[in-house]
């Protein structure tokens, strides 16, 4: 949400661009309705039953298993031979809750997802498997760690705790014909690990099915920007969402503002091209805000933005461009 704290760029436009957010009346998670960890899938697909319906406006707390679907979770389950075994047999990582039918939300329109709050669990895991950056030569088997979340901090060791910053790293609707696995991305969303979607952030997802089918998890209680890796956990997340009747014909990708910034994302192989994706997206967001021509924004963009990796471990990946909201200005 742009607070307009500049006045640089027309409060009006920007209502007419993307809904300001509204006060909560009630944030008392016992009244919310609550959907539960146990409702998961491994896919975005628009053939899946949505397992709870919300209203426009109406907060509500989403419980997220961990990626690894809670198998992880004692230390008898994080030896190599146990990893390997799980690997061998399959299993669907980044399980996802939902699908959640947000009522009047059509194809073509855009839901605006309010990240209010969320919650880490008490516990984590940190790991990896060797081949995700061909790192073979240095670890022969796969790692699980357990971690301690404490007082807003991942107890990382006895002399080095590090302070939480959760993070949603998968969450998406429906596509309109596949049936993608919450392990990808695509304009749908999806996997792509972006640090701003989090408290106090707007997602802006497009739509393509009736109900939107809104699924989350592979929640983080900190993660690297390109995931070079993460702590894994639990999570509760209180949401609202809102839907934006149409939808602008220059945003093909997912879109996140926060308190201070606007956030693109792009999604492709190589890494590069999601690289250039995330700034075409960007230029045109400014232009469509503020009036400002493409060359404007491309020159300050190079001034005061940033390209980060959001999931740079598979393909596709994801990348994003970073625009400080406090140099748009008003240029109709």
């Amino acid at each position: 949400m742009f607070d307009g704290a500049t006045g640089d760029v027309a409060s009006a436009h920007i209502e007419r661009a993307y809904p300001m957010q509204k006060p909560l009346c009630d944030t008392d998670s016992s009244r919310m309705q609550r959907i539960t960890r146990d409702k998961l899938t491994p896919v975005f697909d628009r053939r899946t039953p949505p397992v709870a319906h919300v209203a426009q406006g109406e907060v509500f707390v989403v419980e997220t298993e961990d990626s690894r679907g809670g198998r992880t979770r004692i230390p008898e389950h994080t030896t190599p031979e146990y990893l390997l075994a799980m690997r061998r047999q399959g299993y669907h990582g980044n399980p996802v809750t939902g699908p959640i039918f947000i009522e009047g939300a059509q194809s073509g329109d855009t839901l605006a997802v309010y990240i209010l709050d969320q919650k880490c669990d008490t516990l984590g895991y940190m790991g990896y498997w060797p081949f995700l950056f061909h790192l073979e030569d240095y670890f022969p088997q796969p790692a699980t760690v357990l971690t301690e979340i404490q007082d807003g901090h991942v107890l990382f060791a006895d002399d080095v705790r590090i302070p939480v910053r959760p993070v949603i790293g998968t969450i998406g609707v429906a596509p309109a014909v596949e049936a993608i696995l919450s392990g990808s991305m695509g304009r749908h969303c999806g996997n792509v690990d972006v640090q701003e979607i989090a408290a106090g952030s707007t997602l802006y997802l497009p739509v393509f099915v009736e109900g939107a089918l809104l699924c989350l998890g592979d929640c983080h209680a900190i993660q690297s920007d390109g995931e070079i890796g993460s702590v894994e956990m639990r999570s509760e997340v209180t949401l609202r969402c809102e839907v934006i009747h149409g939808r602008s014909p220059n945003m093909l990708w997912p879109r996140v503002e926060t308190a201070d910034s606007l956030v693109t994302i792009g999604i492709a192989t190589p890494l590069e091209e999601a690289a250039r994706q995330s700034l075409r997206e960007m230029l045109n967001w400014i232009e469509e805000l503020t009036g400002m021509s493409k060359h404007e924004a491309y020159l300050l963009a190079g001034c005061v933005g940033a390209w980060r990796p959001g999931q740079a471990q598979v393909p596709n990946y994801s990348m994003r461009c970073i625009f400080p909201k406090q140099y748009l200005r008003e240029r109709r």
